[in-house]
Parts: structure tokens; C-alpha cells; sequence
């Protein structure tokens, strides 16, 4: 009870805090819109996001800084009740290995954060600013130890890891409470045989349009002939896909530009890193007819 209650308290203050909302969408935006601007920036930002590795990377480099500073702790502890310089040199090294890590994943993380949902832009950009913090402060620790300071750099650490264990915590809270990083696309078991959704008549060529299968969104997009259906919740953040731009054989979703190609679902583009359901289609008998597409 006591820490629902306090998580209540801290969600409260979040949503009272307006002006870092818009400084983290600003800045989220800035970022974003540098990326879009260069093809080149924009494939090294889908392998920052993830989208190779079907999930994104930033947590995963999250583990291996954590991992190292908790590690510190652990032989800094060593190291006092001891004083073993085995110890405390492995504090010394793991601390280093924490920084050199943390530097790909605040790139990662900053990636992540250009498209951040805006409801989450504050806890997001607490989260990055606490990390800022914590990175700066082992910094100085590092450098306080390797210059026979101990005292002054086991104080520096002590306070970046309680800082650190605030901004794992507001990470979690971007996951578990905003689904940032989670796929948000539906999922479909239905149909298994051609259905009939739509007039044909009513699916002209390259107007797009959306349907509802067992109540959950499908886009239909129809080129000539040719007829392509994927699910229309983008899978990054749940985009409506239907009211996003068309090109080629491929939609960009309106909200954080992934784009997705229609005949398959794959992702062309992130921020996604999860495809789109996808549906085999055709006109039969002056109907679209769908079927969810099987492996």
C-alpha cells in the first residue's frame, strides 16, 4: 500500500510537470527531424532503435552499465570492510567499464527518445537528464580514484548509484506504464479462410482505407489489381496507419514515421522494431477478400 501509494505521489507530480513536457518534445522533435532530413542518418538511427534485432537495443546496453556499477558497489564495499586492493582495484575497473558502456547507450537511448510518445516526454526526459547526471558523476569518480582521491570517488559513485536506481525506476515506468518499446500492434488469429470486408467499388486505387476484423483495425490499400492488407495499428506506438503517406509499395506512419511495406509487412524504416501483421488479399466477385497470412 505504502508504495502504491507513493508511485500515486510520483505519477501526480509527473503530470504536473508542463514545462519539462515541452522541453522534452522540443528537443525529442529536434532530434527527429535532423534524422528524417539524411537517408544516411536515418539507417544508422534504425540500427540504433533496433530494428535488426526485433526489440530495442537501449535496454540491453541498460544491463551491461548497471551491471558493472552494481558490481562496483559490491567490491567498493569489499574494499572498505577488507581493504583489499584486489577489491578495490576491481571497483575501479568495473566502475570504467560502466562509463565506456554508458556512452552507446545514451546514443541508443537518445535515438529512442526522438520518438518518444509525447504522454511519456516527461518521465523520458527526466529519465535522460538523470542520466546525464549519473554518467558525469562516475566520470568524476573515476577520475578522483585513479588519482589516489578514494574517499572523494566513492562518494561521487555512492550518489550516482542512487541516482542511477531513481532513473532505472522511471525506465521501468516508461515500459510498464507508458509501453514505450513494446509492440502495440494487434494480433490477429482471424481469418483463417477468405472473408469478403469490402466492395471492391469502395476501395479505389491508392486511397487507403480501414476495415474492422474480429473489432480490431486492418489497412487495405488497392493498386490497380493488386490489393495489400496489413494491420493498421502501427506497431511502435499505435499509430493509425490508414491516415499515413503512401508511397511505392509502402506506408510511413503519421505519428513517428515508420515505415512498413504493405506486401509483406516488414519494416522498411523505425522507429519500429516489430513488422505489422499482414493479410493476403484479393478482389473476388466484387469484393476484397482477406486471410491472415501464415509463415
Amino acid at each position: 500500500m505504502v508504495t502504491r501509494a507513493l508511485e500515486d505521489r510520483v505519477e501526480t507530480a509527473l503530470e504536473h510537470m508542463e514545462p519539462v513536457e515541452q522541453i522534452g518534445l522540443q528537443t525529442a522533435g529536434a532530434v527527429h527531424r535532423a534524422v528524417l532530413r539524411d537517408e544516411r542518418a536515418r539507417d544508422v538511427a534504425d540500427q540504433l532503435h533496433g530494428t535488426w534485432l526485433g526489440h530495442p537495443v537501449h535496454p540491453v546496453l541498460t544491463d551491461v552499465t548497471i551491471g558493472a556499477w552494481t558490481m562496483a558497489g559490491i567490491f567498493d564495499a569489499l574494499g572498505l570492510i577488507t581493504g583489499s586492493r584486489v577489491a578495490r582495484s576491481a571497483g575501479d575497473t568495473l566502475i570504467g567499464i560502466g562509463v565506456a558502456a554508458a556512452i552507446p547507450t545514451a546514443v541508443t537511448g537518445m535515438a529512442d527518445y526522438s520518438t518518444i510518445k509525447a504522454p511519456a516526454a516527461t518521465t523520458a526526459t527526466l529519465h535522460g537528464a538523470l542520466n546525464a547526471i549519473n554518467l558525469g558523476l562516475y566520470v568524476l569518480s573515476l577520475r578522483a580514484r585513479l588519482k589516489g582521491h578514494r574517499g572523494r570517488g566513492l562518494l561521487l559513485s555512492s550518489l550516482a548509484y542512487g541516482l542511477t536506481a531513481v532513473s532505472a525506476w522511471l525506465g521501468g515506468h516508461l515500459v510498464y506504464r507508458y509501453k514505450v518499446g513494446t509492440d502495440h500492434s494487434d494480433t490477429f488469429v482471424e481469418p483463417k479462410d477468405w472473408m469478403p470486408v469490402l466492395d471492391a467499388d469502395e476501395l479505389p486505387d491508392r486511397q487507403p482505407r480501414r476495415v474492422e476484423v474480429e473489432g480490431k483495425g486492418v489497412l487495405l490499400f488497392r493498386e490497380g489489381n493488386d490489393v495489400y492488407a496489413i494491420g493498421a495499428v502501427c506497431a511502435h506506438a499505435g499509430g493509425p496507419l490508414e491516415q499515413g503517406r503512401f508511397y511505392d509499395t509502402c506506408v510511413q506512419c503519421p505519428w513517428h514515421d515508420s515505415v512498413f511495406d504493405l506486401s509483406d509487412g516488414h519494416i522498411v524504416h523505425g522507429p519500429a522494431t516489430q513488422p505489422q501483421p499482414v493479410f493476403d488479399a484479393r478482389i473476388r466477385d466484387g469484393k476484397v477478400e482477406i486471410r491472415l497470412r501464415h509463415d
